[in-house]
């Protein structure tokens, strides 16, 4: 947390040195020494350094090139095309957006409706997605334990592959291998996501001022701390999911559409399944072209669904946040939880 503090105050804007109030009162909460407080400053620092040294360049992202260049030809490419080659443009186009970011044709128009609906994260292949197949994986294996971390893990670097490895799909593989190394010494699930948010900075500190990196870690946060609460109730769970989830990516929605839905949590909720489905869906048949029909007739669905919701959708159209307001927006969403948590 002090680390991308430090990042924002020095090289985007000075005010984002009021959210050190956040660690500072952690540290006071939690008794944390001095001594230990001083290590982790210095630590954050290294960070910053580094800034000085890549700048603007995240190393990580430029693995799947490298790849290319070893191999002389791109896997990428080759599978990209086939959905574009062996369907229609309208089913192309569509699979080649849910399964590989790639906007192009008719999908374009689906991308920029579901921006209106403030929900574009859940049609995007994020950590959310990649989440959905690694649990996938550990089910079918759950009798065998190590083969569904070992084939996950390496059916997630290849997706990450396929994604340019994508700081928002790279924390779930980082977290995924963490969890097997030092699953000894820490079992938080919150000191997990750090430490894969602390590697993804060294590799390319830069990467905290992209959407993908804040939206991703931002969001499981949120979603960490609602599951740490245990609630029984499983309706009132997933709403406080999607509401938390909500409220930590507002500013980042607004930064990318200028608008917001005023129906973004009831979207949200529902058109999470939606594309859970359909992403599980055509992982497993993209391939099998004799049934292309059944492929055109779900896209079809898809799209009628997504302009239905549209149409009845009501926008919000409001400016970005300021600079100095994001800091005070996130100062008052750390102080709600802890006034909440006293209560």
């Amino acid at each position: 947390m002090f680390t991308i503090i430090l990042l924002y105050g020095i090289y985007a804007d000075y005010w984002y040195f009021c959210l050190s109030l956040i660690p500072i009162t952690y540290v006071y909460f939690y008794h944390v020494s001095i001594k230990r407080s001083l290590v982790y400053i210095l630590i954050s620092g290294i960070p910053v350094l580094l800034m000085f040294i890549l700048k603007d360049q995240i190393l990580i992202e430029h693995i799947s090139q490298w790849i290319d260049k070893i191999l002389h030809f791109s896997i990428k490419n080759v599978i990209q095309k086939f959905a574009t080659n062996h369907y229609d443009s309208k089913t192309g186009s569509f699979i080649n957006l849910v399964m590989f970011n790639v906007k192009i044709g008719e999908a374009k128009n689906v991308y920029h409706d579901m921006i209106d609906l403030s929900i574009v994260y859940l049609i995007v292949v994020s950590g959310f997605h990649i989440s959905i197949l690694k649990r996938m994986v550990k089910k079918c294996f759950k009798h065998i334990p190590i083969c569904g971390d070992v084939i996950s893990i390496l059916l997630i670097v290849f997706y990450c592959y396929l994604l340019n490895f994508a700081t928002s799909v790279t924390r779930v593989l980082l977290m995924s291998i963490l969890t097997i190394v030092i699953k000894k010494w820490v079992k938080s699930r919150f000191d997990i996501l750090t430490l894969s948010g602390l590697v993804t900075i060294v590799l390319g500190p830069s990467c905290v001022f992209n959407i993908g990196f804040c939206m991703s870690y931002l969001c499981t946060v949120a979603i960490i701390y609602v599951y740490s609460l245990q609630i029984k109730n499983l309706l009132f769970e997933c709403l406080l999911v999607n509401v938390s989830a909500t409220i930590v990516s507002l500013p980042f929605v607004l930064s990318m559409s200028q608008s917001i839905s005023i129906w973004t949590v009831i979207n949200s909720y529902v058109f999470s399944y939606v594309f859970a489905f359909i992403f599980v869906y055509f992982i497993c048949s993209f391939w099998i072209i004799w049934i292309a029909p059944v492929q055109a007739f779900i896209v079809g669905i898809a799209f009628k669904i997504i302009e239905a919701s549209w149409l009845v959708n009501v926008i919000l159209y409001e400016k970005p946040f300021p600079d100095f307001i994001l800091p005070f927006y996130y100062l008052g969403v750390y102080l709600s939880i802890r006034m909440l948590k006293f209560i």
